[in-house]
């Protein structure tokens, strides 16, 4: 998509971030990068070039601005909040969005790439369901690099790469953090590393330990690359005195 400097200006702005600037035009969000290496920009490219997936940020198009290239073109949620702000939201609805995530990544994958960067942040949800943004940091599935925003470390403490596995199991995490209403990432990692062992610990006093477990096995073996369905969690959240325990437990447990 090629804009003239008049027609780039007149676009809504919406606001600027350490790395971008971001604009609108109906459902469309113009994302004007301040700096791109040549490996981002080529990966942006590589998923424009993919089949678009549903309900996802994943880039739609480049832009440039009269003729020089500038950034990418992606759907603009405009009623969607972080799953770290989705306290609004019923479990049904959450668990809705988790599933819609997890597709989403599932679509990513069968592209080769892995997402490295799944915070809360980067989750969207809205009474469609879950969107899944900010595609910066995807690269292809196999690099030595580690996961962005902190290191993954699994039960043996070996760091988790950029990896399927790693994309997952931080979803999990996410998962959780919008069932419980709080960013399990920030409460957990220490020094910018997180174990899966703390995650395990600290659900091992609730009614869903088993399935956090079971989930975190299936997630790290070798023959399983699909989250589990959420909803098997729904019996559990559902019962609103078995989840107002664990929620006290846990957040006792955060601040021990």
């Amino acid at each position: 998509m090629n804009l003239s400097k008049e027609e780039y200006s007149s676009l809504e702005k919406l606001f600027d971030s350490r790395t971008a600037e971001f604009r609108r035009k109906g459902n469309l969000l113009f994302k004007n990068y301040y700096f791109l290496t040549k490996e981002i920009k080529d990966n942006l490219e590589y998923l424009i070039n993919k089949p678009y997936i549903l309900d996802s940020g994943i880039p739609i198009d480049e832009f440039l601005i009269d003729d020089s290239f500038k950034g990418v073109v992606i759907n603009y949620f405009k009623d969607a909040v972080s799953f770290s702000k989705a306290s609004n939201f019923s479990i049904e609805e959450k668990v809705k969005a988790c599933n819609d995530i997890s597709r989403q990544l599932n679509g990513l994958h069968s592209y080769g790439m892995c997402f490295n960067d799944i915070q809360c942040d980067n989750l969207l949800i809205d009474k469609v369901g879950g969107h899944l943004i900010d595609f910066d940091s995807s690269t292809f599935i196999g690099t030595t690099e580690y996961s962005c925003r902190y290191r993954l470390r699994d039960t043996d403490g070996n760091d988790v790469l950029s990896s399927v596995k790693g994309d997952l199991y931080k979803a999990l995490i996410c998962y959780l953090s919008i069932f419980y209403n709080m960013d399990l990432e920030k409460m957990l990692k220490y020094n910018g590393i997180l174990r899966v062992s703390w995650v395990s610990d600290l659900f091992e006093i609730t009614s869903i330990a088993e399935l956090v477990n079971d989930t975190t096995i299936d997630i790290f073996s070798n023959n399983k690359e699909l989250l589990p369905n959420m909803k098997v969690f729904l019996p559990f959240l559902l019962d609103e005195e078995r989840f107002n325990y664990d929620s006290e437990k846990i957040i006792k447990k955060v601040k021990s």
